[in-house]
């Protein structure tokens, strides 16, 4: 193979492929030893926290709990630790018992260290119960913790594995290791790292490593590579050819649009609950570089089979917007991934708009349309549009679509060149143009824009937004359509003290602009958080993209159950949780019973129950 072609097996690797056993750190070193690259690599943001842990300076070593998801780089960074400390990559087969114990030399003596890479395919159960030599290990790790003995440790593992293994301690184990179990659980629902009274124990959650934070890393990471100077050094190469679509995605996903679109998508992500985990980001950008529906494992390989579908031009097949949703994979392989499950999730494309269908179908033929349609849709330089769509639509004019077949065929081409769009749109027409409508999320825009960007800045969002967000709690929770700029919360029920649709008698009126606000949204984890406060209590609740978007369409005037039936009953559970912590209750003398005026005001009408 040339240099490039390595180069392109070795990103292979990283895609939805059946041999994708080289995505677990355990295989890739060997395929790229055995090509002689360097695998993909860059700092993880979680690196220099967990190096802190073991400072050679003083020898206090931590024992540490890695946890997250599936592949988010756990045993990778055990390894990087590992070589880190010792000088050189730890031998594979010396680890293949799942675990490893070092003699780390310090600046005041030597330091023991054991590393268990992956506790899951480590531990040994008999009858649900940890082995006897599982147990033993895990209590020299507690007592580390504890100080009184012991040494440190480091443990990777999944989290819903990490409380499946807690579950599985025997009742005889030391009270230590219990406490620690205890401890891990409270640490780890909390979304906290240390625990005062534990300075020798640390819980690394890679889970809450912000997605777009990874997504930009995987971008540079692969992007930057060296080995991209086959596009120069290899062009007589199909593989590297004009015709291409390995170029043209190169060039398309280091784009300003297509790079700001996916890092967006990234924190969208984080914000449904979605977390990209390492391993799910390379899988995109890897198929979106390589992916084919006509090539093996619909993914290129430097073969001779690639070279024959690389002597035409099909480089609309192999498109980006495609590719970076799996349409070169079957219903099958996309399934099977978590990163198609949420993109699919987000219907990019799906959704109707009649501006946008009108220039996309009527705009070439406008003169009124012309413009904006050469600026916005004839747009092509990277050959990314199908060029079967123009007689498709010329046929859809003429009223010659008849047949269902043909019918499904333009509404399939009509779906992907919404999403070229909304991919290769820049900012100014993505907002001009209002391309998020493309999506279920309508609002997914705004939701960056005005709430997830300020907190991430360490702001609060702007008061405008705010009163948006409590007019669409408002209609909610009375069912009544208020004013969408709200200044006051209202919380209300019905007749029978339930959560009934319309729930027009007011219990408590809680003003916007109280010191401290009566409704605010503020930073917390993964999420905003909007906090409700009265009677010097508080109630708070997660506000995630959905919930968001179900309260900026209604707040617009939309029924509460078009956009989720879920999403609305979740909002009447929370305003019954809302009512019992902030212990709000009806006036047993008299009662305000709201309604809405010609003008849309609203107008609150004493009701005297001792009269």
């Amino acid at each position: 193979m040339t240099e490039g072609e390595k180069w392109i097996r070795l990103l292979r690797a990283y895609g939805p492929v059946p041999d994708d056993l080289a995505q677990e750190a355990e295989q890739v070193d060997y395929l790229a030893d055995r090509l002689g690259l360097r695998r993909l690599s860059f700092p993880h943001p979680a690196w220099q926290d967990l190096l802190d842990c073991f400072p050679l300076e003083t020898g206090e070593f931590k024992t540490v709990v890695l946890t997250g998801t599936a592949g988010d780089g756990k045993t990778t960074l055990c390894y990087q630790l590992a070589e880190k400390l010792m000088g050189a990559i730890p031998k594979r087969k010396e680890s293949s018992t799942g675990f490893q114990t070092f003699e780390v030399m310090t600046q005041v003596g030597m330091r023991r260290l054991t590393m268990i890479y992956d506790l899951t395919g480590w531990r040994r159960r008999e009858s649900g119960i940890l082995s006897p030599e599982n147990v033993k290990m895990l209590e020299e790790a507690s007592a580390h913790v504890y100080g009184t003995g012991g040494h440190s440790y480091v443990l990777a593992v999944n989290d819903g594995q990490l409380l499946e293994t807690i579950r599985s301690l025997p009742t005889s184990c030391t009270a230590e290791l219990k406490a620690l179990g205890e401890a891990l659980v409270n640490l780890h629902a909390s979304g906290l790292k240390e625990a005062e009274s534990l300075p020798l124990l640390r819980l690394i959650n890679l889970s809450r490593t912000p997605s777009d934070l990874l997504m930009q890393l995987c971008l540079d990471g692969i992007l930057s590579r060296s080995e991209w100077k086959c596009l120069e050094d290899e062009k007589d190469n199909p593989l590297f050819g004009e015709k291409s679509p390995i170029r043209t995605n190169f060039e398309m996903l280091g784009s300003p649009a297509v790079r700001h679109r996916l890092i967006t998508l990234a924190r969208i992500a984080d914000a449904t609950g979605h977390h990209l985990p390492l391993r799910s980001i390379l899988i995109l950008l890897s198929n979106a570089l390589l992916g084919h529906p006509d090539a093996s494992d619909k993914v290129f390989r430097p073969d001779a089979s690639a070279k024959k579908i690389l002597g035409q031009d099909t480089r609309h097949k192999a498109a980006i917007h495609l590719n970076l949703f799996g349409f070169n994979l079957g219903k099958a392989q996309r399934s099977q991934r978590d990163v198609y499950r949420f993109l699919s999730m987000l219907h990019v494309g799906e959704e109707t708009t009649n501006d946008l269908d009108e220039l996309i179908i009527f705009g070439s033929r406008d003169e009124e349309l012309q413009k904006e349609h050469a600026e916005l849709i004839a747009n092509d330089p990277f050959n990314q549009r199908n060029p079967a769509l123009d007689g498709l639509i010329l046929r859809y004019i003429r009223g010659e679509i008849t047949d269902g077949k043909e019918s499904a065929e333009f509404l399939s081409e009509l779906i992907h060149e919404r999403r070229r769009i909304f991919f290769c749109a820049s900012e100014d027409q993505l907002k001009h143009y209002k391309l998020w409508s493309v999506t279920v999320f309508h609002h997914a825009g705004d939701f960056e824009e005005h709430i997830l960007h300020p907190i991430r800045e360490g702001h609060s969002p702007a008061k405008l937004h705010i009163r948006h967000l409590a007019g669409g709690l408002n209609r909610v929770w009375t069912g009544l359509l208020l004013d969408e700029n709200a200044h006051e919360i209202y919380l209300a029920t019905g007749l029978d003290l339930s959560t009934s649709p319309v729930s027009d008698l007011l219990l408590e009126e809680i003003s916007i602009a109280a010191n401290p606000p009566g409704f605010d949204i503020i930073p917390d984890g993964a999420f905003p958080k909007v906090i409700i406060r009265a009677n010097g209590r508080s109630f708070s609740f997660d506000l995630t993209l959905s919930r968001y978007e179900f309260l900026m369409r209604i707040a617009a005037g939309a029924m509460p159950s078009c956009f989720s039936r879920e999403t609305y009953e979740d909002f009447l559970s929370l305003k019954q949780c809302c009512l019992r912590d902030l212990q709000i209750r009806p006036n047993s003398e008299v009662l305000l019973r709201l309604d809405v005026t010609a003008t849309g005001q609203v107008h609150k009408e004493h009701i005297h129950l001792s009269e």
